[in-house]
């Protein structure tokens, strides 16, 4: 993998995620299509996420497969009551050359302002698992850290 690219943008009843994977998509496991429904530890292999942050200290975690499956959850706080959320999530996949893109429309509820996150899990033929964010907290890679969700997403048009 050369590089990761990552986009949030506001839509009506959510937003949409765009991920673009660039580079020798060979050498990265990418998971076959499966039916496009909610599915539980999507993480352990090749992965987008979205981190939104909620009232006080909870926040939401979306995951995006490029399998076309996703998983949304709810956080009371750090790693704390994990539940599902309500959420209905379309996933496209394109895929030209040496670039993946996958396209999400997220239907659920995103705070204006919030504080997010976009995160990918990506794992290498060889095993290796590689953990790519937008930002970091201190330490091992633990994309359930506030810090993580360092971007503001808000609906203030720049125009």
């Amino acid at each position: 993998m050369q590089s990761i690219e990552a986009k949030l943008e506001r839509a009506p009843g959510g937003a949409i995620a765009t991920f673009r994977v660039s580079g020798d998509l060979a050498k990265l496991v990418i998971p076959p299509p499966a039916p496009p429904m909610r599915a539980d530890d999507l993480w352990k292999t090749t992965c987008f996420e979205v981190f939104v942050g909620c009232d006080g200290d909870g926040y939401r975690e979306y995951n995006l497969s490029p399998s076309g499956q996703w998983a949304a959850y709810r956080f009371a706080d750090y790693r704390v009551r994990m539940e599902d959320t309500p959420a209905a999530i379309e996933i496209g996949i394109s895929r030209i050359s040496n670039q993946i893109d996958l396209i999400a429309q997220i239907s659920g509820e995103f705070p204006n302002p919030a504080q997010v996150g976009m995160t990918a899990v990506i794992e290498e033929a060889d095993g290796a698992i590689r953990y790519w964010s937008t930002a970091f907290a201190p330490g091992k890679p633990d994309f359930h850290a506030a810090a993580v969700r360092s971007l503001l997403f808000d609906g203030v048009s720049a125009e």
